[in-house]
């Protein structure tokens, strides 16, 4: 009975230490295929980003503008003279601009482009604003227009063979728009390109006269924007129907964001809606930016204009900003397609008078 008890015990020994044994290496593999599968996700993880920062890096990447200059001279020339060349009866825009020297003789002038950059919401990195350096010798040609922060953009068509057609452009040429630079269907491109004829404008008059300008300009009103296509948006009126810019791409538009509750705004707005009174405005869809959370206070706003205009409550401006028009009070006219054709202040001023007359009283 005692060999036969001793054989059970050691059985159940030899039991327990398998069991033991085989637990041990369970838990061993288990281990062990943790560790393995958190490796795999950690590289897949590293992989991820740095597959992401590849994918973005070309619209991250920035030069310096002596960067720039030095490849445009072959040299970095001294900068000095910063100055702000602005003509608002001629042109919408300002520009920051520098003289250029070598060795004390002036060797030419350049000026900043700025665009907001289309690639900006692919990534917080990539910076909002598209940069570009022009620069110009000292009988206004064009020696170099060159992006540097970011050095590229999605732009819809070939991107060096666009600013490389820059080269050598007068200021003449683009003044008199024959510069027979490219833009298709591109209205990044297109916007650039009326930029820079901003700013060619501008070294004009400041070098030529306002007088000389206006021979060759025959008095038109550079908006560097206008033919660009504006993106639609959608939102609610006050009574609730739905408005969806697209839908009315067979309309003219003339949108108005404003505060209803600044008496100067809205007076600036009614003596705009006089103004449209002398035009036929049956094709003509209007649309008011309320900024108020009131709907009652966007008829401040709207009962100068004609009957039907559509009034959206907007108080923290969101809409408006995605239309530009975020600034109270201000307006967008916009021709058929979504075709912009003037941004500027909702007030009666020579441009914004003028540019209506031509929006309303053309075809």
């Amino acid at each position: 009975m005692s060999k036969a008890r001793d054989r059970r015990k050691k059985s159940k020994k030899k039991l327990k230490k398998s069991k033991e044994v085989t637990a041990f290496k369970s838990n061993k593999y288990i281990r062990n295929f943790i560790i393995v599968a958190a490796l795999v996700v950690a590289v897949v993880a590293v992989s991820f980003v740095m597959v992401k920062a590849k994918s973005i890096g070309k619209y991250t990447h920035t030069i310096t503008k002596d960067a720039v200059r030095e490849e445009a001279f072959g040299y970095r020339p001294e900068v000095s003279h910063p100055r702000v060349l602005s003509n608002p009866l001629r042109i919408a825009d300002s520009f920051a601009v520098e003289d250029l020297r070598k060795d004390g003789e002036k060797v030419g002038e350049e000026a900043v482009i700025v665009i907001d950059n289309p690639d900006a919401e692919k990534s917080k990195k990539i910076p909002a604003n598209a940069n570009m350096l022009l620069i110009v010798d000292n009988d206004l040609k064009v020696i170099t227009l060159k992006p540097f922060k970011p050095t590229y953009f999605t732009l819809g068509i070939d991107f060096n063979k666009f600013f490389d057609a820059f080269k050598g452009k007068s200021a003449e040429q683009f003044i008199k728009q024959i510069d027979g630079i490219y833009t298709d269907d591109s209205n990044t491109a297109l916007l650039i390109k009326n930029k820079v004829k901003e700013a060619m404008s501008l070294f004009y008059i400041e070098k030529y006269g306002a007088t000389q300008y206006d021979k060759i300009a025959k008095n038109g009103f550079v908006f560097a924007e206008r033919g660009a296509k504006v993106k639609p948006i959608k939102a609610k009126d006050i009574n609730g129907n739905e408005v969806d810019l697209s839908k009315l791409k067979d309309y003219k538009l003339l949108l108005i964001g404003g505060n209803p509750n600044c008496g100067g705004c809205v007076s600036d707005v009614e003596r705009i809606g006089n103004e449209i009174k002398k035009y036929d405005t049956t094709n003509v869809k209007f649309i008011v930016f309320s900024f108020s959370d009131n709907p009652e206070d966007a008829h401040r706003l709207t009962d100068s204009l004609p009957k039907g205009t559509i009034a959206i409550k907007d108080p923290d401006r969101s809409l408006a900003k995605k239309l530009k028009i975020g600034v109270s009070p201000y307006i967008e006219l916009i021709g058929k397609n979504l075709t912009l054709y003037y941004r500027g202040p909702c007030e009666p001023t020579r441009e914004t008078l003028s540019n209506i007359k031509e929006f309303l009283g053309g075809k």
